[in-house]
């Protein structure tokens, strides 16, 4: 299967680097979405931004009023990306081995052109009526494999969040 046949293309949302944390947090919101692509004028994607950057970054102590903190601030800068004749297998190899859960899908030319997250590829095999969701000790990558990696990312991190929270 494909990228395209994944992705999703219909009420893509993203930002500018210039975009205020606060209406970066209210499009995500509105539009149901944990993650916003971060692009150019000319939709070259630049990075990505989720809402976890959003709370984990109002939890530092900051100069900058709230108000007035941009998406440039905590964004993503080396974003993982695929294009939409990418199969699926490129997909769960680029989220298991980065532990992330959305890929901005992009042109040749890195341009903006849908995304595809770990929660639309579970629904689609859900709707499909798939049971098989891959082995976790089967070679090769597989939505199973992809889930078990992006899942464990958060090991270790309520003692970061104990050294972070006793710093404020």
């Amino acid at each position: 299967m494909k990228v395209k046949e994944v992705m999703t293309t219909d009420a893509l949302q993203y930002c500018t680097p210039e975009t205020r944390l606060q209406e970066a947090a209210k499009a995500m919101k509105s539009n149901n979405c944990g993650a916003l692509p971060v692009v150019d004028k000319d939709k070259k994607v630049l990075g990505i931004i989720t809402d976890r950057d959003i709370c984990l970054s109002l939890a530092q102590k900051q100069e900058a009023p709230l108000a007035d903190r941009k998406v440039s601030e905590v964004m993503t800068r080396n974003v993982q990306t695929v294009e939409s004749d990418d199969e699926l297998s490129a997909v769960y190899h680029r989220m298991r081995k980065n532990q992330i859960g959305r890929l901005p899908v992009v042109d040749d030319k890195g341009k903006l052109k849908g995304i595809v997250s770990l929660h639309k590829l579970i629904n689609k095999h859900v709707h499909e009526g798939k049971k098989e969701l891959g082995d976790i000790n089967a070679p090769g990558e597989n939505l199973m494999k992809t889930i078990q990696a992006v899942t464990d990312r958060y090991k270790g991190t309520k003692e970061a969040a104990t050294r972070l929270y006793s710093t404020l």
